[in-house]
């Protein structure tokens, strides 16, 4: 029998507990913010046109990763992990006071908002590789795992409450309020990333246009000749493009299919949360070596189907985002672990940029196409679609019509 490991034990580590405590309240001020400018977005337009823009959102908040990422991933080789997310974190926190004060004046326009929104992409391409870095290089390797299973936890509970405590927020003093919360949620993470020691060894000497060239290269021709990475990045771009448009679409589909309010997103969204809270625990539970050889298909195919669930059946929408949460933590984890134990520690930023550039670029690449088609085609019939796509994929790379005997072993 499996030995069931503690899913707490990265927390016996100092710097990675106060690490994981301000990000908690960092990531509940992002959701309130995701929320709130997603239903600004709602009541900007007509129901026709709002996943329209809602996936225009998402693409300028998520697709400049495309472009920064894999700089992303040099920069943080050269100057470390902390450096990178400190500046990220500030510039996102002044953002977010630019929003709160917009919204307090009144002044907020689909202008502003599309341009804070593309700043946001900006420093994410920044900010993703460099927390999952950072992470590695404050907790040992055999606790990396874990670690990542914690982080992606708190994510979730925060996208489990977030969007709630949105809900109420809205109702009870209105959205400038929210967006002040979200700005002010910065500030512990901030100080806690200063007080973390930098352990990491700067490389400042001999830096040039023709050194990052060569060394953004060399990380791509590392993860081009790793057939257990390759693998891994093409699920993460599947899913990207048409299983992470489920929640990000939500608030359109929540209003034109599901027939409800603020509220009923925040319990769909809510569910979710819930889901990925107990997927992570039980992939926290698993043994390192274990985990990164679980074949991740097999949760794309529940998620596909419980996609379709929703679309065709949506009063069971919040069981589908149940299940939806519980895999796509559990997705994560598993190709986040994989992508990161596999790597050398010199070349780590750079596997993990073109993580961040594959999850972060896709998702809203593909909440944008899908959020157009949503306006052609209609947001339900988009759904099933997404959920279609899904597990035709998963289905033709767990039972392919070639041996998959000759793939490495630890992919199977």
């Amino acid at each position: 029998m499996a030995k069931v490991m503690n899913p707490y034990r990265a927390l016996k580590n100092k710097h990675y507990r106060n690490f994981w405590f301000a990000q908690s309240v960092s990531l509940i001020g992002t959701w309130i913010d995701t929320t709130l400018r997603g239903w600004v977005a709602v009541n900007l337009f007509s129901e026709d046109k709002a996943a329209g823009f809602i996936g225009f959102i998402a693409f300028l908040k998520g697709f400049p990763s495309v472009f920064f990422s894999p700089i992303a991933g040099v920069l943080i080789d050269w100057f470390g992990p902390k450096t990178i997310l400190l500046y990220t974190q500030l510039l996102d926190a002044v953002n977010a006071f630019f929003m709160a004060y917009l919204v307090w004046k009144g002044l907020l326009s689909p202008f502003f908002l599309l341009f804070l929104s593309l700043m946001m992409g900006i420093t994410s391409g920044f900010y993703l590789p460099s927390r999952n870095t950072f992470i590695s290089n404050i907790v040992p390797k055999d606790m990396l795992p874990n670690a990542l299973a914690l982080h992606s936890m708190i994510f979730n509970v925060a996208r489990m409450i977030g969007p709630t405590i949105a809900g109420f927020v809205v109702k009870l003093y209105g959205l400038e309020f929210g967006f002040i919360v979200n700005a002010i949620s910065f500030l512990p993470l901030i100080v806690v990333l200063l007080l973390i020691p930098d352990n990491h060894a700067k490389t400042y000497s001999n830096l040039s246009f023709k050194r990052f060239f060569e060394d953004l290269t060399e990380g791509v021709r590392y993860v081009s000749k790793n057939s257990v990475l390759i693998n891994t990045f093409v699920g993460l771009t599947m899913y990207s493009l048409f299983g992470m448009p489920f929640g990000m679409l939500m608030q359109a589909f929540v209003k034109s299919v599901v027939k409800s309010d603020i509220l009923g997103y925040g319990l769909i969204m809510g569910m979710m949360g819930v889901g990925a809270f107990i997927g992570a625990n039980i992939v926290a539970s698993i043994n390192p070596e274990r985990l990164i050889k679980l074949r991740e298909e097999f949760l794309l195919a529940v998620i596909g189907t419980s996609i379709l669930i929703a679309s065709i059946k949506p009063a069971l929408t919040p069981y589908a985002a149940f299940l939806i949460g519980a895999c796509q933590s559990s997705f994560f984890n598993i190709t986040n672990s994989r992508t990161q134990l596999l790597s050398p520690s010199n070349m780590k930023g750079r596997t993990i940029s073109l993580y961040s550039f594959i999850n972060t670029g896709g998702s809203p690449t593909g909440t944008f196409i899908l959020g157009i088609l949503g306006n052609l085609l209609g947001v339900r019939n988009v759904y099933i679609l997404s959920g279609l796509i899904l597990l035709s994929f998963s289905i033709s790379r767990l039972f392919p019509l070639v041996n998959l005997s000759k793939q490495p072993k630890n992919f199977q």
